[in-house]
This record gives structure tokens, sequence and C-alpha cells, in this order.
């Protein structure tokens, strides 16, 4: 300290100039570097959690009818993914039923057991397990290590970018530091404060600003464009998300999917699956009239009263607006009138919203199929259904005839 005193007021300034934008960036760093990380990881493993859902509703098939082919052939198709190092499928005793690893002739590095449904970082590793579900009924697990190759390859990358900046600006905090001193060290306190303000509120909609133009500008920009495009993957994410944000039904994609599978399990088992179609009567004028408030305090309700009404072997979905959609399996076209009467019967009871006394009722269109059909054939015959309910004088339904 006393060697300090003695050096020239330029000196100090150099040196209090270089200590500060020394430490502002390289703290600035690693909270980028450590708040990116975490990040990425939790991208990678919202990511792979779809991924293995999509391939445990897919088997859920294969494994029930024990076909372990098919069930490989499930599991190659998560090795496009270049980071996937191997998948494995288990039965409903916890026994290895299929298994594939990448680059390799040779049985998977599977675990003895799956663990419980979710994501674990272990080592180098993520590894993603999900329940595969048949009828609601849990009757295997899919298991999927990937590498964190690419996250490690990013992380590499970012450190070296961040020594070259802290590197060039110190240089020029060297050259400039009397005049432009504070020009130096407050655009990396801002930027401190934003990445301290992002952590503490979760808000990756926060950005830093600055005049600057030079390195310290650039890596303000490269924070900004990296929560860009962290926001954009949280949207990525959420318009993939299965369930519809307002009455918590699954949604059209989950609907697209679970069609496709109750046709090609009908083919397999021989036995009949049914479509139904509903939608709400004079939705509209409830919303023209009252408002959308009260019109999504319908939908709310009728979804509520829709699943309570369902079967155990039926589930419920909204496609959007006020159209819903039902999937049962394993059914006669008599148990599909029980369920239609018995959706009808639970509309029956006006609803009191805000205060107001609403009737709300349903027009039903149901078509059945034995798993000869295709998706657009089946929800055409639903639909021709559904109009032939409406052009009956609504508040009833209709089993699609043909022709």
């Amino acid at each position: 300290m006393m060697e300090f005193r003695k050096l020239r007021i330029k000196t100090k300034l150099i040196v209090v100039v270089l200590l500060t934008s020394t430490i502002g960036l390289l703290f600035t760093g690693m909270g980028v570097l450590t708040l990116d990380r975490i990040k990425q990881k939790e991208i990678l493993a919202e990511e792979m959690s779809i991924l293995v859902q999509v391939i445990a509703s897919r088997s859920a098939a294969a494994l029930s009818f024990r076909d372990q082919a098919r069930a490989k052939d499930n599991l190659t198709s998560l090795l496009v993914r270049q980071s996937v190092e191997f998948a494995c499928m288990y039965n409903s005793v916890n026994q290895i039923f299929a298994q594939v690893a990448r680059g390799s002739e040779t049985d998977a590095d599977c675990p003895p057991e799956p663990k419980k449904a979710g994501e674990y970082f272990i080592l180098g590793y993520l590894d993603a397990y999900q329940k595969i579900e048949l009828n609601d009924l849990e009757i295997g697990t899919v298991m999927v290590r990937t590498s964190l190759i690419d996250l490690d390859r990013r992380l590499q990358s970012q450190i070296l970018m961040s020594i070259v900046i802290l590197s060039v600006s110190l240089v020029t905090a060297f050259l400039i530091t009397q005049r432009l001193q504070r020009a130096i060290y407050q655009p990396i306190v801002d930027l401190g404060d934003v990445a301290s303000k992002i952590t503490e509120h979760n808000n990756f909609s926060i950005r830093a600003s600055t005049t600057n133009e030079d390195e310290i500008g650039e890596t303000i920009a490269a924070f900004n464009a990296m929560l860009n495009k962290i926001e954009a993957d949280n949207e990525e994410l959420t318009r993939l998300a299965y369930y519809d944000p307002l009455t918590k039904l699954a949604n059209r994609r989950m609907f697209s999917e679970r069609l496709l599978f109750a046709l090609e399990n009908a083919r397999r088992s021989g036995e009949r699956m049914g479509l139904i179609f509903l939608d709400l009567d004079k939705f509209k004028e409830v919303n023209d009239e009252l408002g959308h408030d009260i019109g999504d305090l319908m939908l709310k309700a009728a979804a509520k009263r829709l699943e309570a009404a369902l079967p155990l072997n039926a589930t419920a979905f909204r496609l959007g607006g006020d159209e819903f959609t039902v999937l049962q399996v394993g059914v006669s076209e008599a148990e599909l009138e029980i369920t239609a009467q018995g959706i009808l019967n639970g509309f029956a009871e006006p609803l009191i919203l805000a205060g107001r006394q609403l009737v709300i009722s349903s027009s039903i269109g149901i078509a059945m199929s034995d798993g000869n059909d295709n998706v657009s054939s089946i929800v055409k015959s639903a639909d021709v259904a559904l109009y032939q309910a409406k052009d009956a004088g609504r508040a009833n339904y209709k089993i699609y005839k043909g022709g």
C-alpha cells in the first residue's frame, strides 16, 4: 500500500482502472458463463424430456405386444441426435426389453434397473427416464443417455472469447484511462447489475444497454444476443408443450399423437376405438355478449365437466376455441353412446358465472374405427357427425354411419 501511495496519479488511475476492469469483467464473465451453463443444461433436460415422452408414447404398443424389433427401431431413431450415446427400454418388471448404442453392435451399457421418471446429470452425461403408459397403466420405462459434449464445447469457446475480450479491454483501458475511465468502468458495472437482476428475478427479458462501440459494447451485444437465444428457446419449448394453458387439458399436438397410436393399437389388437368431436352450442354468443373473460371461465368449467363425465378408458383434449375431442379405446358403439350421453348430462346443469346463470350444452359427433382408417378420414367422419348433430337441433349426439 505504501508503494502505491508513492506512484504518480496517472499511474494510480491506470492501476485502478486495470484492476477494476479486470475484476468487473472476470466476475461478469463468470456470472454469464455460469448462468448460460445452467440454462443450457435446463434446456437440454427439457428437450430430452420431450424426446423421451414421444418415444415412450410411440413405444407403448411395441412393449405391450412384446415387439422387440419395433421397440428397437423406436430407440434407434434417437441416435439421429449426435449427442445420444445409447437408449434402453425396460418392461413392467424393470427388465431390459430393448437397447441400442451408438457405433456399436454390442449391447448398450444400460443400468440394471430404471430410475424414476426424470432427468439426471451424472458426470459428463444426462440420463433421461420416462414411464411408458398404456391406458393410464405403467408398462415400462424408456431411458436415454446423452453426452454433454456440445455444452462443453460451447463453454470452451465462451471461455476463450471471454479471455480475448478481457485482454483487449485492459489494453484499451491502459491507453485512454484518464479521460474515459468512467466510460470504461460504468458499462461493466451496468452489465454486472443486469446479470444480477436476471439471476435474482429469473427474468430474461431484461437487457443491458450501452453507447460504447468498442470491445465492451461487443461484449454487451453478445450478452444480449445470448439472452435473446434463451428467450427464443423458452418460447419454443413452451410452444411444444403438450397441455392447453387455459383448461389444462391435453392439446392438439398430444391429440394427434394419441389418435395415431390409438389407430395403430386398434389395428393390431382387433379392438375398436372411438373418436368424439364436440363443441359448445352458442359459445360465440356468450363471448360476444359477456366478454372473453366469461368465455374463458365457461371453457374451464366445460373442461372440468367433460373430464368428470368420461370413463377411465377415455381421454379429453382441447383443440382450440370451444372445440374438444375425446378418444376412447377398446370400446363398442353402445359404450360410446353411454359416454356421449354422460357428457350431455354433465353439461345439463346451468353454470353460475359472474353472478349470471348460463346454460351450457354441446353438440357431439362420434366416429368409430377398427384401425383401418387414417387420421384424416376418422377426423373427417367425426366432424361430419358433429354437423349432423347441429343440424338435428344441437344438444345431442350423432354417430357417423358412412355415406
